[in-house]
Order: structure tokens, then sequence, then C-alpha cells
């Protein structure tokens, strides 16, 4: 995961998140005190989309079981390594079995594509049918994976929820390290909103299937992705601040308001485009036009 440096020690980075969260160091799904204040991690280059998130930062978290996950996975499907030759020798069989850690390095490569995979896999069922509404069988179906193998790389649903997140945590850090790009014109942001903030398309269709489902108080995700709902806004606070500083918003827009009527329009947005939108007989209503449009509207010029 993705997130600024900080933390508990010993237990990895905190989730960046909890530097804006007015309920900082209540209970939270994995328990860890949110207390701590953080400080965001190293500057990204620029606004990336969930999609154009290198594989490297997932690859960060992975257990020691994910070495073996994919013979692992072959054995559960009955397709387990063949058994050597008489007479010959394992290493001559397979040349990399003597290289150890060419060995270890592919499995370790293959792990974390496997892992990918899954996440890929749990993030669309996650936004079609919720968390609630979606089996660890049927991603794992998904993906054409057997459940023991899934089972390798997330021990639970709600481990694999997390690791869903982390990803989505991923995604607004790069949008957190760019406020300064997109302060700089409106254009930038508007541009954002066909891109990273698109209403129809990953990440933002599973932040509003997730965001419907956290009002029931035992769902596991539900600090970390009111926390996350937080951050965009702040965001986006930040960015129309900048404008307002600039002169760049009609005369009394009220930053803070117009982030969270913007990032509420881009979740209604996103349900619309599942719900409504198969009802429509005639085209238009397009999202990133309607949120462009709502946006331009406190624009000064």
């Amino acid at each position: 995961m993705l997130s600024p440096e900080g933390g508990v020690s010993g237990q990895g980075p905190a989730p960046l998140a909890l530097s804006l969260s007015d309920r900082a160091g209540e209970e939270s799904h994995d328990a860890r005190s949110t207390a701590t204040a953080v400080t965001p991690g190293p500057l990204w280059g620029a606004v990336r989309s969930l999609d154009s998130l290198d594989a490297a930062v997932q690859e960060a978290s992975r257990t020691e079981a994910d070495d073996a996950a994919v013979g692992s996975d072959a054995a559960d499907d009955g397709h387990g390594p063949a058994a050597p030759i008489a007479g010959e020798t394992v290493e001559a069989l397979d040349p990399a079995a003597g290289a150890p850690e060419a060995k270890a390095a592919g499995e370790t490569s293959q792990g974390a594509a496997r892992r990918e995979q899954i996440l890929d896999g749990a993030s669309a069922l996650f936004a079609e049918r919720g968390y609630h509404g979606s089996s660890l069988r049927e991603i794992s179906r998904s993906v054409a994976i057997s459940h023991p193998g899934m089972l390798h790389h997330f021990s639970s649903k709600p481990a694999l929820l997390d690791a869903v997140i982390d990803r989505l945590e991923a995604h607004a850090q790069g949008l957190l390290d760019s406020v300064e790009a997109l302060s700089t014109s409106p254009a930038q942001l508007l541009a954002a909103l066909a891109g990273p903030w698109h209403p129809g398309r990953p990440p933002i269709t599973l932040i509003a299937t997730l965001s419907a489902e956290i009002v029931d108080p035992e769902h596991p995700g539900r600090y970390r992705m009111s926390r996350l709902r937080l951050v965009h806004e702040h965001i986006l606070k930040q960015v129309l601040a900048a404008y307002a500083e600039r002169g760049l918003l009609t005369p009394g827009t009220d930053p803070v308001f117009l982030s969270r009527a913007v990032f509420s329009l881009l979740l209604s947005l996103a349900v619309r485009e599942r719900s409504v939108r198969a009802l429509q007989s005639s085209s238009g209503g397009e999202p990133v036009e309607d949120v462009r449009t709502f946006v331009q509207h406190f624009l000064n010029g």
C-alpha cells in the first residue's frame, strides 16, 4: 500500500486518510491506533488512475505465503508438478532448480501477478454487487483460481477488502500528491474529472458502492472508507481554495462546501450510470459532462 510515511512502530505505514479524520484514535477494522499524525509521502509525478498504478506498490505488501502460492494453486487444481523421470535429477529436468534465488524470484513475480489478478476481480465484483453481495468463491471463479489457492493470498474476506481499500488509498495518494499541479488552472481539474475522478469508471464506481454499504456500523470497511472520502474532499478543497485565492471562483463560493458537493455528485453519477442509464431511451447526460457543467457554474470566467 502506498500511503504517507509514519504509523505505529512494527505495524507498517498508517493509512493516509488518518491524518484527515476527525475521529482519529477510534477503532478501526484492524484495531490499530489512529492517533499518530502522518505526513504525505514522496510526490508522485502526475495524477494517476487506478489502472496505471505500478504493480510494485502492491508487491511490498506480499506475505511469505505468496512466494509458494503458484505451486499451491496448481496442486489445488489437480495440476501439480510432474514427478521426476527415473534416473534423471531434478536439476536436469528443471535447470532453474539449481538456482534457488532465480527460482524464488520467478515465483515471487508470478505470486504478485496472481495477487493483482485477484484484486482486480474482487474490485469489479465489489463495485457491482458490494462487499456483502460478493463471496470469496465467486471472486475466485471470476479470476479462474481455486478457492484454496486464493486463500494462500488472502486468508479471509475482510483481509481481501483491506487490500482492495489499500489500492483506493494509493489512488487517493496520487491525487493528494498532485494538488499543486491540479491547482495551476481550472482546466487541470476539469481534465481530472474525466480521468482519475471519472464517475463511470474505477475507482469511483467502487468507492460509490462501498460508500453506500458503510452506513452499516458493522461493515468492516466503515472507518477506512469514511476517511477515504474525507481525503478526496480535502484534495478538492485544497484545489478550489487555490482557485479562490486567485479570484478564479465566483464571489461567495465556499471551497469547503463545493468540495463536498463535487465529490457527492461524482458518487451519485457513478450510481446513476449503473442504474438509471439503462432506462434512458436517448443519449445525453454523460456523467463527465454533468460534473464539469456543475463545476463550471462556480468558475469565474
